[in-house]
């Protein structure tokens, strides 16, 4: 079995469902070019991702592709207990994330698709996180008291935390949604979901976040000790906000970023195959991060 995958893009849903399966399989990053190879579309003529292949078996289509799994692997109930209404129920809450929620992301993504002109064009990302704000109030909503969309573990919830992390990275955010935030936090905590961000995103195993911070801001404070700026790669492995002028509280989207560190400030950045967004935090918040633990550096 094989999974074709780009880094940010909901084919993270199908990796994370590999992972709970325990079946073996493949992983094959591709980018905007390996995507429109001749090779590629022959598997693929829509020339996108997620794509599955299962022997002489070609499936695209993230609704089709988590059906087919969970259908793989009946005893892990990911499509419901077996019975008509218990399905449904997944296949509502997974068809509500497919066909209503990416979609609304897409303006954000690729708003001069839409709208030519660039200073329209940020108007329309700016309505559209708006909108998908308003479809996390419903899913927020449906997680009260529960741990998962329809109660147990389903393939609809791998996709939900995609569509959480697009909302975190790109600025639309979870505030004001504590259970979606609840539900962000277990998810970082699996073992199979960690095990999908660290073969599709580089992140660090266990063990080897288990380096002191202490030793980290040493190793910093080294690098910076003439107050001369200095870039490097860090990984957020915990909440780590941030506030935009007299804003709401973001949340920098967990995983590998950028950043240049001076004594004054620190800059984030953080991409993926669909948008790049940046902010700065005061060092000295920063460096709260680092020895609490929320930011590991890579030094």
């Amino acid at each position: 079995m094989k999974l074709f995958y780009m880094r940010g893009a909901s084919s993270l849903a199908d990796h994370i469902v590999l992972e709970w399966s325990g079946q073996a399989y493949e992983a094959v990053r591709m980018d905007r070019l390996g995507i429109r190879t001749p090779e590629y579309l022959a598997l693929n003529p829509t020339g996108v991702v997620p794509l599955l292949v299962h022997g002489d078996f070609a499936l695209t289509e993230n609704v089709a592709i988590l059906g087919y799994l969970s259908d793989l692997h009946p005893h892990l109930q990911l499509a419901g207990d077996g019975s008509a209404r218990s399905r449904a129920e997944v296949m509502r809450w997974l068809g509500y994330l497919n066909s209503d929620v990416h979609k609304a992301f897409r303006p954000i993504f690729f708003p001069a698709r839409y709208l030519p002109d660039g200073g329209l064009a940020s108007q329309l990302a700016a309505t559209a996180r708006g909108h998908v704000r308003e479809y996390l109030q419903r899913l927020d909503a449906q997680l009260e008291g529960r741990e998962w969309l329809t109660g147990t573990r389903s393939v609809a919830d791998a996709y939900l935390f995609v569509m959480l992390r697009w909302a975190i990275g790109t600025k639309v955010g979870l505030q004001g949604f504590d259970n979606l935030a609840a539900f962000v936090r277990r998810m970082h905590a699996d073992e199979g979901v960690h095990a999908a961000l660290v073969m599709e995103e580089g992140l660090s195993s266990a063990t080897e976040r288990a380096r002191g911070a202490p030793d980290q801001l040493m190793r910093l404070n080294d690098r910076i000790r003439d107050n001369l700026a200095t870039t490097l790669q860090a990984e957020v492995v915990g909440t780590v906000a941030y506030s935009e002028g007299d804003g709401a509280a973001l949340e920098v989207r967990r995983g590998m970023v950028d950043i240049e560190i001076s004594r004054q400030d620190t800059v984030f950045s953080w991409r993926d195959e669909n948008y790049s967004a940046q902010t700065a935090i005061p060092f000295q918040n920063f460096a709260r991060y680092v020895s609490d633990g929320a930011i590991r550096l890579a030094l």
